[in-house]
């Protein structure tokens, strides 16, 4: 037995003694390949170079329409800008009635005598002056001109005359025509047929005032009297009214 396990021992130890040989070999070859393809020179390729990238097309602000009209957030979003248009301007005030015409007189400055109100106060006016709320711009014999709101208004004369008057009382005496002042008035006349005549004197210094006591609130009046309707004296107002036979003349109580 001993020796059979030492023959077994000698054939173990011969088989690992080759194998290692074999082994070694290898590893030798192994090393001289390696060795041999790391000493060969590289072969180099020539690079073909790549294709030309495709021209990009010019940008159109039409491609992005979507993208500026539709959002996710906001549905109703457009590029159409709303342009609030601006609110209409107010409506101008209306205009007041116009000032009543009453006469003119040339004499010096021109001035024209205006009534704010019928059968009012009367006041004389020259071109420039305000009358109410207007501003007298301008005057003849035919028109008169206001400025109303930045704007001329024009008005013939016989427009802006008191179309009302109150008619002559039973009672009152018919006097000679008194005309209405206007731009040349014409020569004093009698007014009333039971008055004397005034001096030149007296025609001269004597203010405007009522005649004779007529009776029912009435006066006669004054021969040579020039003021225009609708001046009031001593509590009355002068009244000239037009008939088939003339101006008749009277002064009426202011109530």
């Amino acid at each position: 037995m001993t020796r059979k396990f030492l023959l077994l021992n000698l054939a173990l130890l011969a088989a690992i003694g080759w194998f290692g040989w074999r082994i070694r070999l290898k590893w030798r070859a192994d090393q001289a390949q390696e060795r041999a393809f790391l000493s060969q020179a590289p072969r180099v390729r020539a690079l073909l170079a790549p294709p030309a990238a495709p021209a990009l097309a010019p940008v159109k602000p039409a491609d992005y329409a979507d993208v500026a009209e539709k959002t996710l957030f906001s549905k109703d979003r457009n590029p159409n800008v709303v342009v609030q248009p601006p609110p209409p301007p107010p409506p101008p005030p209306p205009m007041p009635p116009l000032p009543f015409y009453y006469g003119q007189m040339a004499i010096g400055k021109p001035v024209v005598l205006l009534s704010i109100a019928q059968n009012g106060d009367q006041k004389s006016y020259g071109a420039g002056d305000a009358v109410g709320k207007f501003k007298l711009l301008a005057f003849d014999r035919d028109s008169v001109t206001f400025e109303w709101d930045g704007k001329p208004v024009v008005r013939k004369i016989q427009d802006l005359v008191p179309k009302e008057a109150p008619p002559a009382p039973a009672s009152a005496v018919p006097a000679a025509a008194a005309p209405v002042a206007g731009p040349f008035p014409d020569p004093p006349q009698p007014s009333n047929i039971f008055a004397p005549p005034p001096t030149k004197q007296e025609l001269a210094t004597k203010p405007p005032a009522p005649g004779v006591e007529m009776g029912g609130g009435f006066r006669g009046c004054v021969a040579g009297d020039t003021s225009p309707a609708g001046t009031i004296s001593d509590g009355y107002r002068k009244t000239v009214t037009q008939s088939m036979m003339g101006s008749t003349c009277f002064w009426e109580k202011v109530k």
